[in-house]
């Protein structure tokens, strides 16, 4: 008997023995990750954090070392000569205008495009669908010429409606694809249901299709701001005024001066920065959801 209960002793403590160490190294892996996430935390937003920084000193505290993290004298010198000894008000109406046009553009295509793919019978219309992505494979530099040539001819260089239409074309691919997945999770029997009743499809997408959309519309919304908002190759290949020039060739002309004003370029980055954080902060929770929703995990 004594014998027996030794056993199921030696056989109790070596279980817990295995758990408590198979739970130690379950903490010390948990722990590694979170010093691994700090530390991308810290390297993605330390460049950030010495932007903000170092467009809130006076240009005599620029050049001081050593340098302090946070400026001893907070000014928005920069800020103002920003705005008034360089032409940044044009380049940042300029990029406001291009995307404005662009998420219009590619949200009302998108959200057309992939309702009618999903409702509408059309031949090979799944695999003309998934064809649609690979147009977002091409990177804008091999588009670029191409577009020049051709916009040229049409004579929309130097021109807003062109610059638009070039970007839209971009974005559009991947937002037409989200928006064919997004709109298979919206149920075709609601639709049904208010056709029988009377109503005319377009109808019925406008009332019941397009509220349920929301989500899908607002992550096109955002992917297609994000696409006008840092673009750069096209512009630079087809806007040759630099009074038509959005923040992205704007900015980048700072560096192309015989003085960097090196307070006033970051004060251009901050300001440039700020409205895709607020975009993305206050869109996040539809952000998501219509990426869930359009099969990107």
């Amino acid at each position: 008997m004594s014998s027996g209960h030794s056993n199921d002793d030696g056989e109790e403590q070596s279980l817990f023995s295995a758990m408590t160490s198979y739970q130690t190294r379950g903490k010390a892996y948990t722990g590694f990750l979170n010093l691994l996430t700090l530390g991308a935390v810290l390297l993605i937003a330390f460049p950030l954090f010495w932007m903000f920084s170092t467009a809130l000193r006076p240009d005599a505290a620029l050049y001081t070392t050593p340098s302090s993290l946070i400026p001893e004298t907070v000014s928005f010198e920069q800020f103002r000569t920003l705005f008034t000894n360089t032409d940044f008000p044009t380049y940042l109406l300029n990029s406001i205008i291009l995307a404005a046009g662009v998420v219009g553009l590619t949200t009302t295509a998108a959200t057309l495009g992939g309702y009618g793919l999903t409702r509408i019978d059309i031949p090979h219309k799944k695999f003309f669908a998934r064809t649609i992505i690979f147009g977002y494979m091409f990177p804008p530099i091999l588009l670029a010429i191409p577009m020049f040539i051709f916009w040229r001819k049409l004579g929309m260089i130097n021109s807003y409606p062109g610059l638009i239409l070039a970007v839209t074309a971009t974005s559009l691919p991947f937002s037409l694809w989200m928006m064919w997945k997004f709109f298979q999770t919206v149920p075709k029997s609601l639709e049904e249901s208010a056709m029988m009743a009377g109503a005319p499809r377009f109808r019925a997408f406008y009332e019941i299709a397009l509220p349920m959309a929301k989500p899908g519309m607002i992550a096109v919304a955002v992917f297609s701001y994000a696409i006008a908002w840092n673009a750069y190759t096209l512009p630079t290949v087809l806007m040759s005024d630099s009074s038509k020039w959005p923040l992205t060739v704007g900015i980048q002309a700072f560096l192309q001066t015989d003085a960097i004003s090196w307070g006033a370029l970051m004060a251009a980055n901050a300001i440039a920065v700020i409205p895709s954080f607020l975009f993305v902060f206050f869109l996040q929770k539809y952000l998501l959801r219509g990426f869930r929703a359009g099969g990107v995990k």
